[in-house]
């Protein structure tokens, strides 16, 4: 049981690892997407050939920044939710359409993250490639959805093992597992 325990407390503990070291890295695209449009701006209002790879830095950044960010957001609470039909139910139909959203929102996460593995996979096979102004391994882009997903799956899930309501916006500390 305590060996159990110790595999728990590891797993959780490197699904938190994750789940800010990807939000880490969203905080980091953003910043070199922001500082790459500063430079194209600056090299054509200069008259100068301004970089060629800034639109598809852009594009590849938004994925990154958006699959990096969202386990987060989903731990802290600050995902959306229609508060309409709690305004007219009450606490015990609340809870059971919570475990419903929930139940749901993991499935799909799963589903998701599923399919961005085995075409990452096929993509890798294939030795596909996304030819923009950069060539990036195509594989790349599934591979982050894939995580993304994967850690949306977890920290929804991690409301029903907890029997946490999703729904509180309460603070959440950094790292509290």
């Amino acid at each position: 049981m305590k060996a159990v325990r110790l595999f728990l407390c590891g797993l959780a503990r490197a699904n938190d690892i994750a789940v800010f070291a990807m939000a880490g890295l969203a905080g980091l695209v953003l910043v070199a997407t922001f500082l790459a449009i500063i430079v194209d701006v600056l090299m054509r209002n200069l008259g100068l050939a301004s970089p060629s790879w800034t639109s598809a830095l852009s594009e590849y950044a938004m994925l990154v920044a958006t699959m990096g960010a969202a386990p987060l957001l989903i731990r802290e609470r600050r995902h959306v939710w229609v508060e309409f039909i709690e305004s007219f139910t009450g606490p015990r139909f609340q809870r059971r359409l919570a475990v419903l959203v929930v139940l749901l929102c993991v499935g799909i996460c799963a589903v998701m993250a599923w399919f961005s593995i085995v075409m990452a996979l096929d993509s890798a096979a294939r030795a596909e490639v996304d030819i923009r102004s950069i060539i990036l391994p195509r594989w790349f882009l599934y591979a982050v959805l894939a995580v993304g997903f994967t850690l949306c799956a977890t920290e929804f899930g991690r409301f029903i093992l907890r029997r946490e309501d999703m729904y509180e916006k309460g603070p959440v500390e950094p790292g509290a597992t």
